[in-house]
């Protein structure tokens, strides 16, 4: 269910599928989310590619609460890959609704309530363009814009969401409601 783009409305909020043309390497197969988007440019974080570490595995500082070192890290694009960001992604109304809150205080992360509505993940990078530039690769077709789903929160399933965003059919979206919460029960 790809959405076209609308010159005047913003895309935060939405996700970029990376066009399967797409060969830059920091993009290939990439599901990125808008977190702002604006005229000055946006900031996007890629959602599919966990690191399979911890933050406690790759940051060392005595400042960082013990709640924030199980923190699930992510490669979130090619700017400033050194630089860690935090990311708190809510559900809105439906798991088709996923709003995002940058934060850079890590003592304010450890006492939110992660679980079915919340997530928080430490990010590595972030994807950026400036000013007419995202604008420029959607009329060249580089990304498919679809909405998000709280299915890319699940960290687990994240790396293999790309084939079903950019495909065509999206009945996965109305069968997820419908599969048990814990597969280790079916």
């Amino acid at each position: 269910m790809p959405l076209t783009p609308e010159s005047s409305k913003p895309l935060s909020g939405l996700i970029l599928a990376a066009s399967p043309a797409m060969l830059d390497p920091n993009f290939n197969q990439s599901l990125v989310y808008v977190a702002e988007h604006n005229a000055k440019g946006a900031l996007g974080l890629i959602m599919n590619r966990p690191l399979g570490r911890k933050l406690g595995e790759v940051a060392r500082s005595p400042d960082l609460p013990a709640a924030v070192l199980e923190l699930p890290v992510f490669l979130g694009g090619p700017v400033q890959r050194t630089g860690l960001l935090f990311a708190i992604f809510r559900r809105g109304a439906t798991d088709e609704e996923v709003r995002c809150e940058l934060n850079p205080d890590p003592l304010a992360l450890a006492e939110l309530p992660e679980g079915k509505d919340c997530w928080v993940r430490a990010i590595l990078g972030y994807a950026g363009w400036g000013g007419g530039q995202l604008e420029g690769e959607l009329q060249q077709n580089a990304w498919t814009i679809c909405p998000p789903h709280t299915v890319l929160l699940d960290e687990s399933c994240a790396p293999n969401l790309w084939r079903v965003f950019i495909s065509d059919d999206q009945r996965w979206r109305r069968l997820l409601p419908l599969l048990p919460q814990d597969p280790e029960l079916n």
